[in-house]
């Protein structure tokens, strides 16, 4: 987790949140600390992202602000904060850092420390929570895929077309530059074996072709990768004339 800094406040909030004093408030006020927030809670960690938390601090006759965060359990050291490098303005202190997926999961606390000007402290801690999520992969599909011609002689060859598409929200987008494998089936078994491969391009569309050699059954498949998920094309057949298939 990176270590924390202080945010600048604006002028505008800072005054507002200034403490008057009326005419009946001759005594002097007392030093106090409050954490307004920490957000967001709970923290939710998402793979190798980093996910920002702001924690909000106001306080009475502060000069110095500390904070600290650490898993509840006693048996994690903490992690401390800098020290505020800007001036605060009002009674508000602004905290930022970042949370990834190396930061425990569970309970977690943060502790705020605020000082006087005699070196008096108090605190303030509160419970928050850290979750960690595996972004799920993106649906993807084979469309469109055809075999040309559907009947050809032995050894002659054979086209293959089609595209590879994500799910965006509703819609079906095309995928570029991703690999797409077609793969054949024999009449009469139940293996299925690799032809030849290629890449997607422009709006999704691949292409490839082969020598058919045998009646039976070509598909096209993506096997997907960290971010999208794999797929396979329906089944299209093929007759193969002198390859074992000859009626269809």
């Amino acid at each position: 987790m990176k270590r924390i800094t202080v945010g600048l406040l604006s002028a505008a909030l800072g005054g507002s949140l200034l403490l008057s004093a009326g005419p009946a408030s001759a005594q002097r006020a007392t030093l106090g600390v409050h954490i307004d927030s920490v957000n967001p809670n709970p923290v939710v960690v998402t793979d190798d992202q980093d996910t920002n938390v702001t924690v909000e601090v106001r306080t009475t006759e502060a000069v110095r602000v500390e904070l600290h965060l650490r898993p509840a359990s006693n048996q994690f050291r903490s992690q401390d904060a800098n020290e505020p490098r800007l001036i605060h303005d009002g009674d508000l202190w602004r905290f930022t850092t970042s949370f990834d997926a190396n930061d425990l999961e569970g309970r977690w606390l943060a502790i705020a420390d605020a000082y006087d000007k005699d070196g008096k402290k108090v605190t303030d801690q509160v419970n928050f929570a850290v979750k960690h999520e595996q972004r799920g992969k993106a649906e993807t599909r084979l469309g469109s895929f055809r075999v040309n011609p559907d009947a050809v002689r032995k050894g002659r060859w054979v086209y293959f077309t089609g595209r590879l598409e994500v799910r965006e929200d509703r819609y079906w987008e095309g995928v570029k530059n991703e690999e797409v494998a077609i793969y054949f089936r024999a009449r009469g078994s139940s293996a299925w074996k690799w032809v030849t491969s290629t890449d997607s391009e422009w709006r999704g569309q691949f292409r490839a072709k082969a020598r058919a050699f045998k009646s039976g059954e070509y598909r096209a498949v993506f096997e997907g990768n960290d971010e999208l998920d794999e797929s396979s094309s329906r089944a299209v057949r093929l007759r193969v004339w002198g390859g074992g298939w000859d009626r269809r």
